[in-house]
């Protein structure tokens, strides 16, 4: 693992060590540390693509992440209580540090996320009759799981 992988997925690790907790207490994302994480990892990559003169690759992580981020802001638009604006810009990071590993890796990201979500919306429902889950945690351990796994 080089060094700039690492850095994202420290990156990663600290906005999860961040988001995780606050979300799960309050239902809320600080926009302060997503937008840190996003600087964070737009510069490793940026370094990366100037050492390696690999463009091609950081392009195809901001389609992706822009993709992404479409997608997520049409969900919250079409339902805020499904989907909050703090998830919408949570991605941001996220995509830019799993599409920089290929477009696989975002696949499975996104299933993993969405599987994980499911399973929990489903027990909570079931044990406590709650109607909502946070997603955020989902979204983190998910892009941190894949991430790792692709080093």
């Amino acid at each position: 693992m080089g060094w700039i992988e690492a850095a994202v997925i420290g990156v990663v690790i600290i906005l999860s060590l961040v988001q995780i907790p606050l979300d799960v207490r309050t239902r809320t994302l600080s926009r302060r540390a997503t937008l840190f994480a996003t600087i964070a990892v737009l510069l490793a990559l940026a370094v990366e693509t100037i050492s390696s003169e690999s463009v091609r690759r950081l392009s195809l992580a901001a389609v992706m992440t822009l993709l992404v981020g479409v997608a997520y802001f049409l969900l919250h638009r079409l339902s805020t209580y499904a989907l909050g604006f703090g998830d919408v810009l949570l991605v941001i990071p996220l995509t830019l540090a799993v599409a920089h590993r290929g477009v696989e890796s975002m696949l499975y990201w996104q299933l993993l996320a969405a599987c994980t979500g499911t399973l929990h919306a489903v027990v909570m429902r079931v044990w406590r009759r709650e109607s909502s889950i946070p997603f955020g945690p989902h979204l983190l351990l998910a892009a941190l799981a894949v991430l790792v796994a692709s080093v």
